[in-house]
């Protein structure tokens, strides 16, 4: 018998011939790869099964086709997923064409079985341990019994072998540990990482003509990346799932030698594509540009040439990159048609990369950007034909790869799915809406994406050999951001398949005013659009408007495409200038306002956009500009917007509306009231807060004069020693009214606030197909399976929901309120008292521990603070502690203000040791114990540097902070991660704000699982 040396042990050459080309040649031979090999082999030989475990990219699919490309043996590969079914292994009976008959198909394992090529279940532990169980017999006695055929037994010929291999079940949607009863029966080989020096070695071998230093930078670049994301220090905000291996490196590799940019600037834009790229938040970014160019000596990001465009000679060239394309005038009509402004060329020209070098592309955007907008440029530009493949929840397999159904009448046979049709057709492939689906289906799509570029089809469909992508296909996919971590995500396995590439932020005036010059003609009307639809998306954020909604309002580029589209198609320049504005008008109004469900904030917008298009100037040739753009078949050039002399955003104010009316603001009780205060140089000293009156104007011109500020020169210390041994408490700080009263006037609103936060916290739902043999609906798939002797008489549906009550378990929440007197008036005590009811009732009703605790400085000597539990996390919450709580936050908000950041110091001990999601949710002004003139004062004060370090230290201990700020003063925003502003114009919807809030940062950083 013929032999080989593998690994230095002697394996028998196969007489069967190996059916997977030269995937596995390139392996090279390290110390670690020998190892491995020879864990495989050893068992393999003994006729075992094995069981490869190991990260994702460590090449255990490699050291098989490798083994089998050197013993010239056949391989079967298989990718599990979550509704994988014992027929798709063992085989089915499909219909004859003739419809005359019936015959029986073997699956992929069967004819493995049969013939003695290594069967590689792939990604086994995603498949459920009770479907494994069905070919049980395979990996223990090494034989298949046809139950769902004729019955007959078929023992393993000459050659077969059974691998199976997957990724850890941490940290990997979708794994599931394996019972011990089924890994028992298996050789485990855990396969680790390559060493630094190993990973050098490797990519010497296979890029001979890269220069050493540059390989060993970028694996050290590479090499750290992996470790902070590992340790949590990147990547940690933004819930996805990173990783960085030897398949990142290898594609760095291919486009530093087929773009000769060994050069440090060139260098450093492909590193950035693969290590800065895929990451969203700009601490993360910052963090991976200065470990570029500490690797690359560069003293800055590098400004290189902007991305220009050429198509000539069968080839599209974007910059340095050349892409094919297979007719000429296709591809300038669709470089002509898409707005390609700076940010969108340059997201062009890493699409382009990527596809130049057959990487698949996965483009993530957020909810408000449209890269339908320019996708015809990559997946229709090369001129092959484009099959899009659009994911949901719940969407089976068979639904994208192709079933048995009817096709003519009664007859019935195999269907094409629209994946599979795809890759017939050799054209480009689009998968939408990626993040929709689960692992059930998007596992599936594991040797589609990795270097096999194969698809396995169902025996029913009586192809035995794996369907290929052709040379030119090229796959893309389109992926949200994952906002919660309750939502489904791809794994780091999946992800590491793809080049990711980041779809711009679009919304700066320079850009919107780009894209619209595309379509309209230059002028005021572009500029006051661009304007309209800054300031509504900046209302929507700050919850201007929409605040008595549980979501935001969310206003994207679609909005504004909407209102040009509305403009094309009914400006005739028989209306007339004023006729083009009332289009315009009524445009905005379909593309914005009509969506806002309030009366008074609906026209409120529309008084704004008719303000905004009131004043706008359309030049004489508009129209006849217009018709021409119409026309046009080529992009136009962008002219650099000239720099104006003046600033317009220092020139913008609010419109007026009337002078409003102080109403309930004390004044009155205030006049004539005295205390003895020592002199400040005010002109007026009688009030309980002489001291801090906004007319106090310091000793002789040396103090800080502030609204509501005090008086700070020389003899502060004395002068205000003085003043605090004389204060006598003057005011009651106290709502005057009962819980009854209370839920009298506000009780309908608490109401519906709670069923709105309900919604937040619904138990996740799972849906577990099941069918039976009675019922009241009939699965299609399954009815036809039966017909053609595919399936048994379980026909009907029986899907079940199952909810996941366990969702919210180990959150704990933590309120800390101001009781400064400060901030005391009427709107914000109604609101802090309907935020912390309402939320009282969620949290409780889901079991979500939490604790309030009321803090100030009661008798004002700035020597201590005074912390009032109001509620404790372990205590129980009723009818009675409900009314005590009111009755804290209703009263006695007699102390002053405190130095807030100490109130961190000890911030484990707000919460229990079992919590696993530890928020922290402040309400205060934030003004520090002295307020300022200007707010910036506010910001960069003492106070509040001292508060947002503590914050950040404790964000980086993941405790999850909210900052409640009260008052006009945006402060907040500049202190915490995630905040809101309560204003006098919103106090009332305070409790669908912070409820709403609260909801999101739950569901955001939390995870049951």
């Amino acid at each position: 018998m013929d032999t080989i040396s593998i690994a230095g042990i002697k394996v028998p050459k196969s007489k069967l011939g190996n059916n997977s080309g030269s995937l596995g040649s390139d392996l090279v031979e390290t110390d670690s790869t020998v190892r491995n090999l020879q864990n495989i082999l050893y068992p393999l030989l003994e006729s075992r099964p094995v069981l490869l475990v190991g990260d994702a990219g460590v090449g255990k699919n490699a050291l098989i086709y490798y083994i089998n490309f050197k013993r010239n043996h056949p391989t079967a590969r298989f990718s599990f997923n979550e509704d994988t079914l014992p027929e798709d292994l063992i085989g089915s009976y499909r219909l004859l064409l003739d419809g005359k008959g019936f015959a029986w198909g073997d699956g992929p394992l069967t004819s493995a079985v049969r013939s003695g090529a290594s069967f590689v279940a792939d990604e086994m532990n995603l498949c459920p341990p009770h479907i494994i169980k069905r070919f049980s017999t395979v990996y223990e006695s090494n034989y298949l019994e046809l139950i769902e055929g004729d019955g007959t037994r078929i023992h393993g010929a000459e050659g077969f072998n059974f691998i199976g291999t997957q990724n850890p079940s941490e940290g990997f949607e979708g794994r599931k540990p394996l019972p011990f009863d089924i890994t028992r029966y298996y050789s485990t080989v855990f396969i680790d990482p390559h060493t630094p020096d190993e990973i050098l070695f490797i990519l010497g071998k296979l890029y001979p003509n890269m220069d050493t230093d540059i390989l060993k930078s970028c694996i050290r670049i590479s090499l750290e990346t992996e470790t902070k994301v590992v340790s949590g220090n990147l990547g940690k905000g933004d819930l996805e799932k990173y990783h960085f291996n030897i398949r990142n490196l290898k594609k760095l590799c291919n486009r530093i030698l087929a773009l000769k940019a060994d050069q440090p600037e060139l260098r450093f834009r492909e590193l950035w594509n693969f290590y800065v790229e895929p990451f969203r938040k700009e601490d993360d970014r910052n963090s991976q540009i200065e470990l570029l160019l500490k690797e690359t000596g560069l003293k800055s990001k590098p400004n290189l040439p902007e991305p220009k465009f050429e198509v000539h000679k069968g080839s599209l060239f974007c910059n340095d990159k050349e892409i094919h394309v297979t007719n000429e005038k296709t591809a300038k009509e669709i470089l002509s048609s898409v707005p390609m402004p700076l940010k969108l060329r340059e997201f062009a020209e890493k699409v382009y990369s990527a596809v130049q070098f057959k990487e698949n592309v996965l483009i993530e955007y957020s909810e408000e950007q449209d890269p339908q907008l320019i996708l015809p440029l990559f997946t229709e530009i090369s001129g092959v034909p484009l099959e899009a493949v659009h994911l949901c929840k719940g969407i089976h397999t068979a639904d994208i790869i192709g079933a048995l159904k009817p096709i003519a009448g009664s007859q019935v046979g195999w269907v094409d799915g629209p994946l599979t049709k795809g890759i017939r057709e050799g054209g480009n492939i689009l998968i939408t809406n990626l993040e929709a689906a689960g692992a059930e289906l998007v596992e599936k799509l594991n040797m589609l994406t990795d270097d096999a570029r194969a698809l396995v089809l169902p025996p029913e469909s009586s192809e035995d050999k794996p369907l290929s992508l052709k040379e030119d296909s090229r796959i893309f996919a389109l992926k949200l951001f994952r906002k919660t971590k309750s939502t489904p995500t791809i794994s780091r396995a999946f992800r590491n398949r793809f080049t990711s590439v980041l779809f711009p932020e679009l919304e700066d005036n320079a850009t919107l005013k780009e894209i619209l010059n595309f379509y309209l003609p230059e002028g005021d009307l572009v500029s006051k659009m661009a304007e309209f639809h800054t300031k509504i998306k900046d209302l929507a954020k700050k919850r201007t408007i929409g605040s008595a909604n549980l979501m935001p309002y969310t206003f994207g580029l679609s909005n504004l495409l909407q209102w040009k589209d509305h403009i094309l198609r009914y400006a005739d320049e028989s209306l007339g200038k004023e006729g083009l504005r009332e289009i315009a008008l009524r445009g905005g109004k379909i593309a914005y306002s009509n969506q806002v469900s309030d009366p008074g904030e609906r026209k409120e917008l529309e008084r704004i956009l008719e303000f905004s298009l009131s004043g706008i100037e359309i030049v004489s040739d508009f129209f006849q500009t217009l018709e021409d753009k119409k026309k046009k078949t080529l992009t136009p050039s962008t002219e650099i917007e000239k720099k104006r002399w003046w600033d317009p955003e220092l020139h913008k104010r609010e419109p007026l509306t009337g002078k409003a009316e102080l109403k309930n603001s004390g004044r009155e009780l205030r006049e004539g009231l005295e205390i003895n205060t020592p002199e400040t140089g005010g002109q007026r000293k009688e009030g309980p807060d002489a001291w801090y009156g906004q007319e106090t104007r310091g000793n002789m011109g040396q103090g800080e004069p502030a609204g509501g500020g005090g008086a700070w020169g020389y003899r502060t210390e004395e002068l205000y020693k003085a003043f605090l041994a004389k204060r006598r408490i003057l005011w009651e700080y106290t709502i005057q009214t009962s819980i009854k009263e209370f839920k009298e006037v506000f009780g309908r609103s608490l109401e519906e606030v709670e069923l709105n936060l309900e919604r937040l916290f619904d138990p996740e739902i799972d849906i577990n197909r099941m069918y039976r043999s009675e019922g009241s609906r009939i699965d299609t798939r399954k009815y036809i399976s039966f017909l053609s002797g595919k399936g048994d008489s379980k026909v009907f549906d029986k899907t079940t929901i199952d909810k996941d009550e366990e969702k919210l378990k180990g959150v704990e929440v933590a309120f800390l309120v101001s009781k400064s007197r400060r901030i005391f008036n009427f709107e914000y005590s109604v609101a802090t008292l309907s935020a912390m009811l309402s939320s009282a009732h969620i949290l409780d009703e889901h079991d979500v521990n939490f604790s309030v605790t009321a803090y100030s400085d009661r008798m004002n000597r700035k020597d201590r603070i005074d912390l009032v539990q109001v509620k404790r996390m372990d205590e129980y919450f009723d009818s009675k502690k409900e009314e005590e709580m009111f009755d804290s936050l209703r009263s006695d908000w007699q102390g002053d203000s405190i130095e807030e950041y100490q109130l961190l110091e000890q911030i484990e001990s707000y919460f229990s040791p079992e919590a696993q999601t530890k928020i922290l949710v402040m309400i205060s002004d934030f003004r520090g114990q002295r307020g300022k003139t200007e707010i910036e004062q506010e910001i960069q004060s003492r106070d509040n540097k001292r508060l947002k370090a503590e914050i950040l230290k404790h964000s980086n201990k993941n405790y999850v902070f909210l900052g409640v700020g009260l008052g006009r003063r945006y402060i907040a925003e500049h202190l915490f991660p995630d905040s809101i502003q309560i204003t006098s114009e919103n106090f009332y919807n305070m409790p669908n704000l912070i409820g709403a809030e609260l909801g999101r940062l739950i569901l955001t950083h939390h995870s049951s699982r």
